[in-house]
């Protein structure tokens, strides 16, 4: 299994890859005016234009363009912590401890100030007379005030440019000693962050980062996405048991019928009579807004409608195939109820062609869709490709496809994963990793 998930997963990178480089090769074929913001082509004479292709390699050669791409597709930042902790000795005694050791030596009276973090005027003023460097501890100064300090208050202590909140702990006339000092949020904290760098917008949003664009629309395509799926689940697999159940019989009927309708009438339509009948029988909101979570009902059942009709179909399918298997027969020859065998047998054995889609579903609810966001105006991700191709901004077009791509790709390998683990009847071969 290791040797064949292994190989699935460098042929699905494989895949990307090969996605986003002939998206990117691709819209290196637009003319360059494309690469420029509407003001740049007003402002900027054709020379100073050409100056700036150059110097953002619009000018190179197209695959030298796609190793530098590749070469800047992935940054990293560390930022480091300038605190480290601070401890209460006494009423007027600090020791401050810093991750750089010579950051220590450099500190003097004047560069070290204590005032009240919740910006209120305090009532003693607190004012360091001295600094020393700890004899035992070369990365810890200890600092002596000329007032104490007031209990239950919180405090930023500023360090030249650096500054962070802690607060002071005492109960009664007692003072919090060292392990007791609750220490607070500092500004630099120890962090690497890698995030994945597709450039600026230059015409949908300019200026602005495409991945920021795409997170901000992100979770909203995700929040509608995943309560349409939970919703469809909900319905559609028990409605495609209960048809297999009770095989041409009413609700049998009903629900066919339903499928016909909702997989030969234009999603546009289906859409729409969704719209007019919340609205007018149950008064719900046409337009999503943030601010009224009820008008996220509409966009999260019209999302759902094509799925509900999907999966009782394809339940009804693969129930009716189970049953009509000679194990079935046997399993009732036994002794056991129909109901038995359903519960016991079929509806596991039927599942499991769902199940594989299932990751692939799950995250592709990321991406949104063009149709229901347009109508519902849900500011998601499923309108931003289009405006992207409409605008020309080539940097969002291919941090979009890229996403889409990627996601797309990595449900299907989780997918082939997920019937490895829940399928004891898949077995791979030990030549090729096939199943």
């Amino acid at each position: 299994m290791l040797k064949y998930t292994i190989k699935r997963l460098f042929q699905s990178l494989l895949t990307v890859l090969l996605v986003i480089s002939a998206v990117f090769l691709l819209l290196r074929l637009l003319p360059t005016d494309y690469f420029f913001t509407e003001e740049q082509l007003i402002k900027l004479t054709e020379e100073q234009q050409q100056d700036l292709l150059r110097a953002n390699g619009y000018l190179d050669p197209p695959f030298v363009q796609l190793g530098n791409f590749y070469k800047n597709l992935v940054k990293t930042e560390h930022k480091a912590h300038y605190f480290d902790s601070v401890n209460l000795v006494d009423d007027a005694t600090f020791e401050i401890s810093f991750f750089d050791k010579g950051a220590a030596a450099k500190v003097k009276p004047e560069d070290v100030s204590f005032e009240r973090a919740d910006g209120q005027t305090q009532d003693v003023a607190i004012t360091v007379v001295n600094v020393a460097v700890k004899a035992d501890a070369p990365n810890t100064v200890v600092l002596t005030t000329d007032n104490p300090v007031q209990k239950k208050i919180n405090y930023r202590v500023t360090v030249g440019d650096h500054n962070g909140t802690f607060t002071v702990r005492k109960e009664g006339k007692s003072v919090a000693m060292k392990d007791e000092m609750a220490t607070g949020t500092w500004d630099y904290i120890t962090h690497m962050r890698v995030w994945l760098n597709f450039g600026k917008s230059h015409r949908v949003q300019t200026g602005l980062d495409v991945t920021e664009i795409i997170a901000s629309k992100m979770a909203i395509s995700m929040k509608i996405g995943l309560a349409a799926l939970a919703i469809a689940l909900a319905i559609g697999v028990p409605l495609g048991i209960m048809q297999a159940r009770y095989k041409d019989g009413l609700l049998d009927g009903a629900g066919q019928a339903f499928t016909i309708f909702i997989n030969a009438v234009p999603h546009l339509v289906t859409y729409f009579l969704v719209m007019i009948v919340g609205s007018r029988l149950f008064g719900l909101p046409i337009q999503y807004t943030v601010t009224n979570p009820n008008s996220a009902i509409l966009p999260m059942i019209a999302l759902s409608m094509g799925s509900i009709a999907s999966y009782m179909l394809w339940m009804r399918r693969y129930m009716v195939d189970e049953l009509n298997k000679d194990y079935i027969r046997l399993a009732k020859l036994k002794g056991m109820s129909t109901t038995q065998v359903m519960f016991r047998h079929v509806m596991k054995n039927a599942f499991l062609p769902l199940a594989q889609y299932l990751p692939y579903s799950v995250l592709l609810t990321v991406g949104g869709s063009i149709l229901v966001e347009k109508m519902f105006g849900v500011p998601g991700l499923g309108n931003l490709l289009p405006d992207a191709i409409a605008k020309y901004d080539s940097n969002l077009v291919i941090a979009v496809v890229s996403l889409y791509a990627s996601l797309g790709i990595m449900g299907l390998f989780l997918g082939d994963v997920l019937m490895i683990i829940l399928d004891p009847r898949i077995r791979l071969t030990e030549k090729g990793g096939t199943r």
